[in-house]
């Protein structure tokens, strides 16, 4: 009896022991879940209690990364241009985190107390709420046609002036507001109220006042891609036309004007026409490359009187290729040709040389426009061709034109042309028309796009009178 009772006794201690154990450890468990679940609940709830932090922080991460994002998939960058990146960061930080909050949240909250409410009812019933209905397009209207027009563009202007701007070049915030007023304006609220009049009907018809600026940082995503690509500074667009200045962009066309000096000098003139008082001819060798055959042909040319003016040379395979335009005084012209085709040192060249004569005054026109042309993109057979096609079709004279293939960082071979072109015709006299400039920004986009260039600076020059 004694031993039976002992030996419940000592089960009866072993299952205390066993219970308390599992209590232990079902304790811990619970403790180490319930931790866990704090954590989570506390990360869950975050942007409900600190709304203004977690906006800030999503507008800037966002807005650089949808730049980032433009310049290496769609503009297919090989450098990041950090400065423009800087220039969304900060936009995001300050504009569309700090100043989106006060207004989304704390100016239209106090203006539309009901706005809450309203988001929180299901769809039924919104439509029945006549008031609720009404706020709902007010909001709508007044972020699309007074906040977005008259502080969200100038200041995305602004921002990004202070921040491109250098010690050189100081921020000119009367020019960009004269661009956006003036010139962009309607394109760019256009293109905004595409994304933004459906995104902030919905914004405001169901998210609750902490999810505002959350949402709206999702829907930005896609429109800062937009706005990088339409005002990043990579691709042409009216007010960089308008403004006539050298965005340096991927596809840039500017106006200049040149001035037309005593001597009569026009767009893009040879030296052949401005050197009245010199003879000129051209100068074309070829041979086996060899060094120092530049530095004793040109010696040769400057001890004999000559100057050179325009030349190319250059090395293909075991040749060397010259092309030069030498300028020479009347009486020194026969001696210099003749002893160029004599000089030993020189006959590996197989120098030939041709005389060149001006142009006839009473039959030349001075050009009116002139076109620069400057275009980089992977190697690919009848990039000249399509490009001096279109040229031609707008009447114009190529009046120089070099190309020459560049090794990239990747490895990749790019076609590098430089061309200068101009046009004395009547009926491309509209060059600074408004509209015949965007037709002309259309075509090259066109060009650029089918020949997929990485860039293409077009530069506009007309011919400037000076009063009499």
């Amino acid at each position: 009896m004694i031993f039976t009772k002992m030996r419940i006794l000592s089960n009866s201690t072993t299952n205390t022991t066993i219970i308390k154990r599992i209590m232990s450890s079902s304790t811990t468990a619970a403790t180490t879940k319930s931790g866990s679940s704090n954590f989570l609940s506390r990360l869950y709830t975050f942007p409900l209690r600190h709304p203004l932090i977690f906006g800030v922080g999503i507008s800037c991460v966002k807005t650089s990364f949808s730049d980032l994002l433009v310049q290496k998939v769609v503009e297919k960058r090989e450098k990041i241009d950090w400065k423009r990146n800087i220039a969304f960061g900060c936009f995001g930080f300050f504009y569309l985190g700090c100043v989106q909050y006060g207004l989304y949240v704390t100016v239209f909250g106090r203006m539309f107390p009901n706005a809450a409410k309203f988001a929180a009812k299901p769809i039924s019933q919104k439509f029945k709420d006549t008031k609720g209905m009404f706020q709902l397009i007010a909001q709508v209207f007044l972020d699309q046609c007074v906040h977005h027009p008259f502080m969200y563009f100038p200041a995305f202007y602004c921002t990004k002036e202070l921040v491109m701007s250098s010690r050189e070049k100081p921020p000119n915030f009367t020019r960009v507001l004269t661009e956006y007023f003036g010139t962009n304006m309607m394109d760019d609220l256009l293109a905004c109220w595409k994304v933004w009049v459906p995104a902030m009907i919905l914004n405001f018809s169901f998210m609750p006042m902490f999810a505002r600026i959350p949402f709206v940082a999702g829907v930005s995503l896609v429109w800062t891609m937009i706005l990088s690509s339409m005002r990043g500074g990579d691709v042409i667009h009216e007010g960089d036309i308008a403004g006539g200045e050298l965005t340096g962009a991927t596809l840039t066309l500017v106006k200049e004007s040149l001035a037309t000096n005593t001597a009569g000098s026009s767009v893009f003139q040879s030296p052949v026409d401005l050197d009245k008082n010199m003879s000129h001819f051209t100068i074309s060798a070829s041979g086996p490359d060899k060094i120092g055959f530049v530095a004793l042909l040109s010696r040769f040319i400057a001890n004999h009187g000559g100057n050179v003016t325009h030349s190319k040379q250059v090395r293909l395979g075991t040749d060397f290729i010259v092309l030069m335009h030498v300028a020479v005084p009347f009486e020194e012209r026969q001696m210099l040709m003749k002893n160029l085709k004599q000089n030993k040192e020189l006959k590996p060249l197989q120098i030939r040389t041709n005389m060149l004569q001006r142009r006839n005054t009473k039959d030349y026109i001075k050009p009116l426009h002139g076109l620069r042309i400057h275009s980089v993109g992977e190697d690919r057979p009848g990039i000249l061709a399509s490009i001096s096609e279109m040229v031609a079709e707008k009447n114009m004279s190529i009046e120089n034109v070099t190309t020459e293939i560049v090794m990239g960082n990747n490895g990749r071979r790019n076609f590098v042309l430089t061309m200068d072109c101009t046009t004395t015709a009547t009926e491309n006299r509209n060059w600074w028309d408004r509209d015949y400039l965007l037709e002309t920004t259309k075509e090259f986009t066109r060009l650029k796009e089918d020949l997929k260039l990485d860039t293409m600076d077009v530069r506009i020059v007309q011919q400037h009178q000076q009063q009499q």
